[in-house]
């Protein structure tokens, strides 16, 4: 079946309150996010896990298929392993009401600086790859609404596009300046067909000029 294809969204502060929000309510309520909380307590997928910090877990994420089989692969001989070119790992908060960036404020500026720190260790730790080789990004809008970020290879460029990435170091920066995310118009690609893309599409309508 050919892509739908997208849409490019401008959401301002508005249409997020009143579009947005509402529909990132109904995916957290519907309770299609409880496996995240077998992963954030340590239920599910221990091989895969790198940190377990207060506020966050860092994990191996499973878009890293060419990760040496976390069950029977001896941990010593993830160190500098091939694979590593493909590397893909995913920070996943513990608090459950950070659904997305939009969420974000300065209060959570020391969570983002002690993900990004404990992830680039583990990750030089693990797997001998420097921290000035490692991407560290958030997706807006991401894949599932429970607060995370994703760290990978500078030259695995897979979910990094310009429309949807935002560099963890900039969203910390614009964090100190004041509530950025809760303020600003976000632009960002939208797939056509989708219950989103169909809810903004009728709020543009309703309010062309």
């Amino acid at each position: 079946m050919p892509s739908l294809g997208h849409v490019l969204i401008e959401e301002t502060p508005q249409m997020y309150l009143e579009c947005t929000k509402p529909y990132i309510q109904t995916v957290v309520d519907s309770g299609s996010l409880s496996w995240i909380k077998n992963l954030v307590e340590i239920k599910k997928e221990k091989e895969r896990l790198l940190v377990n910090h207060e506020d966050f877990i860092i994990n191996i994420d499973t878009k890293w298929r060419s990760h040496p089989p976390p069950l029977t692969t001896p941990r010593e001989e993830w160190m500098n392993h091939p694979a590593t070119v493909d590397l893909y790992c995913l920070g996943i908060c513990k608090q459950s009401d950070i659904t997305c960036l939009r969420d974000l404020r300065r209060e959570h500026i020391p969570m983002l600086k002690a993900m990004m720190k404990e992830g680039l260790a583990a990750i030089k730790s693990i797997y001998g790859v420097e921290e000035d080789q490692i991407r560290v990004f958030i997706h807006y809008h991401p894949q599932f609404y429970h607060f995370h970020i994703h760290f990978t290879r500078l030259e695995n460029e897979v979910g990094c596009s310009v429309e949807r990435g935002h560099l963890v170091s900039d969203v910390i920066q614009n964090l100190s300046l004041d509530d950025y995310y809760k303020k600003r118009t976000i632009t960002y690609k939208l797939q056509k067909g989708t219950t989103l893309q169909a809810i903004i599409g009728a709020y543009l309508e309703e309010h062309k000029d």
